[in-house]
């Protein structure tokens, strides 16, 4: 009787039988197995965040700052609560940390109110494995997980150019395009800023249906404005960053009561 020799050669994944080599039929992965991803396959392929986008992809988020716990000793936190991605409604809010990008010129999310922010979603692995304190002394951490958070870029804000945007955008974050019109005055009787002296600037954006917004109210001292300001931008057109608000002294005054920043508009009404 002829006899076969069967000699399996496990990293081949071939048999040798009498001579020939024929392929083997591959074992079935055990189930953790296939659960396996490799960084290869991250490389290859498109990774999909929690906002439903793949990681990297620059997006528009909008929805609301809220406050959110992550542990029962840990302090809570701002967070992002995502309630539209690229104009598009979420089925439900997606709740993600985030990190202003260290160049960007964005003002930090404030509690309760809302935001559109240009940005992507991105992550990586936090936290320790647990086995590492098998070698080290242990320390207050987090499990060894993957998490992202949204690293913000640029805050899309809504314009005012009226009156009429004005009253839809009250209360909010703007950015402002109106003309720069500084005027010189005496320094107010009331104003915060006790000593000074001398002659006080101070500025307004004219809107193009007339409408104007003073840069603060005059007892505020942020309203003295600097000569070069002035100067710089007087008769111009420009661009403002800022909150509008009712004047609290007079609540048909509508005032820019936040003011981040001011810059020469180059395209006319």
């Amino acid at each position: 009787m002829k006899k076969f020799h069967l000699i399996l050669l496990t990293t081949l994944n071939m048999f040798w039988l009498d001579g020939q080599t024929t392929s083997a039929i591959a074992a079935p992965k055990s189930s953790k197995e296939s659960d396996i991803v490799t960084i290869t396959d991250i490389e290859q392929k498109h990774l999909i965040g929690h906002l439903g986008q793949p990681l990297g992809k620059i997006i528009v988020i909008s929805g609301v700052v809220r406050q959110e716990q992550s542990g029962a000793k840990s302090s809570p936190r701002d967070v992002l609560s995502v309630e539209s991605v690229n104009d598009r409604p979420l089925a439900q809010p997606v709740t993600i940390e985030f990190n202003l990008f260290m160049t960007a010129q964005v003002a930090k999310p404030i509690l309760g109110q809302s935001f559109k922010y240009i940005g992507y979603e991105t992550g990586g692995f936090t936290g320790i494995p647990q086995d590492a304190f098998k070698f080290v002394p242990a320390v207050a951490t987090t499990g060894h997980r993957f998490n992202t958070f949204f690293q913000v870029l640029q805050e899309e804000l809504d314009v005012v150019k009226t009156k009429s945007d004005l009253i839809q955008f009250n209360n909010r974050r703007v950015q402002i395009i109106g003309r720069y019109v500084s005027g010189t005055k005496p320094a107010p009787a009331i104003t915060g800023d006790i000593e000074f002296k001398g002659n006080y600037i101070t500025a307004k954006i004219v809107l193009e249906d007339g409408t104007e917004i003073p840069i603060f109210p005059t007892y505020n001292k942020q309203s003295l404005r600097s000569p070069e300001e002035a100067e710089a931008y007087n008769g111009k057109i420009v661009k403002v960053v800022g909150k509008i608000s009712s004047d609290r002294l007079n609540s048909e005054k509508i005032t820019l009561n936040t003011f981040d920043g001011i810059w020469q508009y180059q395209a006319g009404f």
